[in-house]
């Protein structure tokens, strides 16, 4: 209790003493000057308007101006005074918590009524740059040959993403992101990945920021993913496109099935529709949008055994082996997948100082991941259910030309599910759970099924309230507080049958080993401060955040019984887990060194909850065996990052800009294993905070802004990223494979020494071709000397992978009919069809005495070269865009 009086203590004085509240970015600045052409003296009192919307200022004494609260996009900008020509500047940028300059220039005139339009040459330097980031509009990422997210992310300097298609942002682990929509944290607490998927045709901007982020973003501790969703406008407007395709490939001897072609075995569908709202005088506008995708994928199987079929493998002589085979011999697709998805954001302005904003999205999904062993038994494979809907509020008051409030309120909900069937008493499973069949080494299974059940749910309440003032020219004040209620849900069990003598499927109870269920209200609060100061030759943003976290759970006092088989009172045998605090200062500096180049420098600490999930694993603390069970822990420090980090920008020559920055990150009490033992001698693991890592590199851009036909992005990252395991249960795995653990550094399993990424657009007027390559060093493995003995002791992720290349491409063709725009494209996606030739298994010539001539069941080159670790083969989709 006391602990709670300080925390709410604390944010109260927070707000009462600060009086402005912070927000997570959703709008930009512009600010310059208005002067007299010719004197070159300031024209206060002059105007200056963004056009078709209610936002201005007017200059003050010395000609200084600033438009807060812009939400992201292309404007026309005007200046008007009397005595003078009307200037307006089109096509000026708006991005993300950044500051535009606008400067106009006034020449005298009689005539009032004249306007000088001027198109506005973008910045190529970004003054106000202090952390790394990256941002790409609606705009760029539609013509790109990208399909969502984490194509986007992927393109990014400092990004990496392993072969699981995990994405990590300058090292660190995959769960260190956090995820922004609209201004407020959607991030799944269950593996930390976005709570609900955002389409790529609802994104206005996107932001990554991967370096030093400011103190209104908290619970991640690699960086921060800020997306900004489309809105209706005073037109309407209508956008479809569906596309289909398959894959094209000649490595029909890795890939089964890979020669039949059929162009619908991929399809997409979206659409979208935007404007105002009939009848209310452009005062309600909507945008909705869905979209459609089924992939068959390029992992097969064929349908030569049933869950029912059992196997003899006792004799020596493979001839002699007793093999069922009641299957229809079909080939079945073992990694498909279906999504449906949907948007509808609805913006009421019922007052020119006034916002509103309700946006919604669902999604739905299933998909299955391929298992080599069962190739041929595909019915074995469980087929994993997702579902989710997002809820965001948010209402946005304008007190005056420099100050704005904003209530925003999140409600997200997903589900998740994993199971063969959903009824666990279907016969299939009784037909399928037989006794276990011990299958030869390096043979494909026979029979059975996965009789495993997973129950996944979660519902998090979110509310913040933001208030932010540029307190004069030079000081842009946040301040904020956010309140944030999870409620998890988890049922993980096995269907088994009775070894008595009925014989029937069963559930164990939730005392059983074989079934765990826990319901936990995890609580966080946050409280944050950020100055933004920028003066002629400086900015510098500069702050401090407060984060609160109740775990609301308990943990065992006594490690050699957890489960507390001795009886003793639960007073006792457990205590609550404590509650956890954090204070993060973080500061930014950017300065210019000529007026074609910046520098900043950038400081932070960062801090993040484990994934929710680590923290209730196995709630009944259930021990058997050695090194066969593995308990949450709900006490787990904070994880905690020092980052550091200088960069450069510079302009070349007209249009093209050089950034490189170097960085350096801490990190400490990361996810980890300690290994206990019971009285009763059976051992396990448990989470603790005793991983630590560190990660270095220096990225190098090159960014070509459209000149005539093309435009172009080249980027190239070195790093390292080490650290003494790359999974938190690394230990507990060691153990139990009576392996060594790492001592020191080592290279963390996504470490890739050298990444260079290019982007390069060329259009014309109805047309375009843009292309995506990119090039990597190999990622580390552990060798192993013989398949069949264990490895030499050596370091791990000692060896490391040959280098891989790729590219995407895509072209398009423009036809106009009157006001309707069709597009027709093509994407294809690994135009080369490379492959990973070092995963091919090295065979002696031993092996193959004893596995050749085949058995009818399988070679050995078969079953050792798993297709899964390859990458996708080459991917041609054919499809049109309308707009209207």
């Amino acid at each position: 209790m006391e602990k709670w009086l300080k925390s709410i203590s604390f944010i109260f004085v927070s707000i009462v003493f600060f009086q402005f509240n912070l927000y997570a970015g959703t709008t930009g600045k512009i600010a310059g000057r208005v002067i007299d052409a010719q004197t070159k003296e300031a024209l206060a009192g002059a105007n200056v308007v963004i056009l078709n919307t209610s936002l201005g200022a007017s200059v003050d004494l010395d000609g200084t101006y600033y438009i807060i609260n812009i939400p992201p996009g292309v404007y026309d900008i005007e200046a008007s005074f009397i005595g003078y020509q009307t200037v307006r500047k089109q096509k000026v940028v708006v991005t993300v918590d950044r500051t535009t300059t606008v400067n106009f220039e006034l020449q005298p005139t009689v005539l009032e009524t004249e306007v000088v339009e001027v198109v506005a040459e973008r910045e190529d330097i970004i003054r106000d740059l202090t952390a790394t980031s990256q941002k790409v509009s609606g705009a760029q990422i539609r013509q790109l040959p990208v399909e969502n997210l984490g194509d986007i992310l992927s393109l990014q300097a400092g990004v990496t993403q392993d072969p699981g298609g995990g994405i990590h942002l300058r090292g660190g682990r995959s769960d260190e992101i956090q995820y922004y929509v609209d201004g407020i944290a959607v991030t799944n607490p269950f593996g930390r990945g976005l709570a609900v998927p955002v389409q790529n045709n609802v994104i206005q901007e996107m932001e990554v920021i991967s370096g030093t982020f400011n103190a209104e973003y908290g619970q991640a501790m690699s960086g921060i993913v800020n997306i900004v969703t489309k809105e209706g406008g005073d037109q309407t407007n209508v956008s479809f496109s569906a596309y289909s395709g398959d894959f094209v490939s000649t490595h029909d001897d890795v890939f089964m099935n890979i020669n039949h072609i059929d162009p619908f075995s991929q399809k997409y569908v979206e659409g979208a529709i935007s404007g105002p709202v009939p009848l209310f005088n452009k005062r309600i506008y909507y945008f909705i949008s869905g979209r459609f995708r089924d992939e068959e994928n390029w992992l097969y199987g064929k349908r030569l055994h049933m869950p029912s079929d059992t196997a003899d493998f006792t004799s020596p002589d493979p001839e002699n082996w007793a093999v069922q085979y009641t299957g229809d011999g079909k080939i079945i697709p073992m990694n498909p997948s279906r999504e449906v998805s949907y948007q509808a954001k609805l913006t009421f302005k019922p007052f020119s100082n006034l916002k509103m904003s309700y946006n919604f999205l669902g999604n739905s999904s299933r998909w299955k991941n391929y298992d080599h062993h069962n190739k041929y038994n595909p019915e074995y494979i469980p087929t994993h259910y997702s579902q989710g809907i997002t809820n965001l509020f948010v209402l946005t008051h304008t007190i005056s030309a420099s100050t704005f409030h904003e209530f925003r309120m999140s409600y997200y909900w997903d589900k998740y599910e994993r199971h063969c069937r959903k009824d666990p008493f279907d016969p299939f499973y009784d037909q399928g759970i037989h006794k276990k069949i011990d299958v030869p080494q390096d043979v494909f299974a026979v029979g059975g099924v996965d009789a495993g059940f997973e129950y996944r749910e979660n519902l998090t309440t979110a509310i913040k309230y933001d208030l932010v003032s540029q307190v004069n020219k030079y000081n842009l004040i946040k301040i904020g507080v956010e309140y944030r209620r999870h409620d998890l849900k988890d049922e993980w069990f096995v269907v088994r049958k009775d070894e008595g003598t009925n014989w029937q499927l069963q559930i164990d109870d939730l005392s059983s080993f074989a079934h765990n269920y826990y319901h936990k209200k995890p609580l966080e609060l946050a409280a944050y401060i950020q100055d933004k100061i920028e003066i002629e030759d400086l900015v510098v943003n500069a702050g401090i955040r407060f984060d609160y976290f109740d775990p609301n759970s308990k943990v065992p006092v006594n490690m050699t019984d957890p489960s507390n088989k001795r009886g003793a009172p639960e007073d006792y045998a457990y205590r609550d887990a404590t509650v956890k605090t954090q204070i993060s200062p973080r500061f930014g500096l950017a300065f210019p060194i000529s007026d074609r180049g910046n520098i900043h420098v950038a400081y932070g600490h960062f801090f993040q909850i484990p994934d929710l999930g680590r923290l209730y694993e196995n709630p009944e603390f259930e021990v058997i065996g050695r090194f066969e069970s593995f308990i949450g822990n709900a006490d787990l420090e904070p994880q905690r990052t020092t980052m550091y980090e200088i960069g450069l920008q510079q302009q070349l020559i007209q249009n093209l800009v050089m950034n490189v920055t170097c960085y350096f990150k801490d990190i400490r009490h990361l996810a980890g294993t300690k290994l206990y033992k019971t009285f009763e001698q059976d051992e396990y693991g448990q989470y603790a905070n005793n991983d630590y890592g560190n990660v270095w590199g220096i990225t190098a851009s090159l960014d070509l802004r459209k000149m005539g036909m093309i435009s172009a992005n080249l980027d190239y990252t070195y790093q390292i990223a080490e650290g003494n395991g790359s999974d938190p249960k690394q230990a507990f795995y060691d153990a139990r494979n009576r392996d060594e653990s790492a001592k020191t550094l080592i290279p963390l399993d996504w470490d890739q020494r050298h990444v260079l990424n290019a982007i390069v657009t060329v259009s014309g007027k109805s047309w375009g071709i843009s292309s995506i390559s990119k090039f990597h060093t190999g990622f580390p493995y552990t060798p192993i000397t013989t398949y069949n003995r264990s490895p030499n002791i050596q370091l791990k992720n000692e060896g490391r992978r040959k280098a891989e290349f790729n590219m995407d491409l895509r072209l398009y063709k423009s036809i106009h009919f009157g006001k309707i725009t069709t597009r027709f494209f093509v994407n294809i996606e690994n135009v080369f069809d490379n492959l990973r030739n070092e995963y091919r298994p090295e065979i002696t010539e031993r092996d193959l005495r004893v596995h050749e001539p085949k058995t009818f069941l399988n070679s050995l080159y078969e079953y050792r070269f798993n297709p899964a670790t390859q990458p996708m083969p080459r991917l041609v989709k054919v499809g049109l865009d309308v707009e209207m």
